[in-house]
């Protein structure tokens, strides 16, 4: 759970401020409790050693920065989630339409709006926003949600 940290905090990496949004929601979700700028060392000190494990994609052209197509990429969301932040959860790897109803079995569902460009957040189950990274986001306030991602208990 982040506790006075958003994404535009600039304690955080660059990395996690331009690009973290679905990482921060994974964080938020988190029974760890990530808070001042202890939480903010260790969150990105997370974001360096995912990306060193390659769970986490990193410059992949090596021209210094992770703002290419595919560059700053959870890799494998449920390894992050379960190795770094402590949920037992597993990632179904798909998908789904935003306007698909929510199974009953599904423990996590972080959501992605979309409004000139993607921006991940966590829904309940009724689909409304229960944490953006921003607060109130742009794309949340004027877009619409393009697809869910589901996570089971693991």
């Amino acid at each position: 759970m982040l506790k006075g940290i958003n994404q535009a905090d600039p304690r955080l990496i660059l990395p996690i401020q331009h690009y973290g949004c679905y990482f921060l929601t994974i964080a938020q979700a988190s029974p760890i409790v990530f808070s001042g700028d202890e939480g903010c060392q260790r969150l990105n000190a997370i974001w360096v050693k995912a990306t060193e494990l390659g769970i986490i994609s990193g410059d992949i052209n090596h021209d210094g920065d992770v703002d290419d197509d595919g560059e700053a990429e959870i890799q494998d969301v449920t390894q992050l989630a379960q190795k770094f932040f402590n949920l037992k959860v597993k990632y179904d790897g798909i998908h789904h339409a935003g306007d698909e109803a929510i199974p009953a079995s599904v423990k996590l569902v972080i959501g992605q709006y979309w409004y000139k460009s993607g921006h991940f957040v966590q829904l309940n189950k009724s689909k409304k926003v229960i944490f953006d990274s921003y607060g109130k986001s742009n794309t949340v306030k004027n877009g619409y949600l393009k697809s869910m991602r589901w996570f089971y208990a693991d």
